[in-house]
């Protein structure tokens, strides 16, 4: 679960420029995040990549489910 790869349910990390460098940081940190899926969401919403961050917005990994 991606809760027990970081460590707990929330983390703060240095302000990143956009998603890629934040996926990035995360993978050094947290290496066993690489071999997860996950999207990435910004303030509630899904979110690109190259998304621009400020200090304000709140991240979420969001991990594949199904539904029916």
């Amino acid at each position: 679960m991606l809760v027990e790869d970081i460590g707990g349910e929330q983390i703060e990390i240095d302000l990143q420029p956009d998603l890629n460098a934040l996926k990035n940081e995360l993978f050094l940190k947290y290496p066993s995040l690489k071999t997860r899926q996950f999207m990435i969401a910004v303030n509630k919403q899904n979110a690109a990549e190259n998304v621009v961050l400020k200090e304000s917005d709140e991240i979420a990994l969001i991990p594949p489910f199904a539904g029916g």
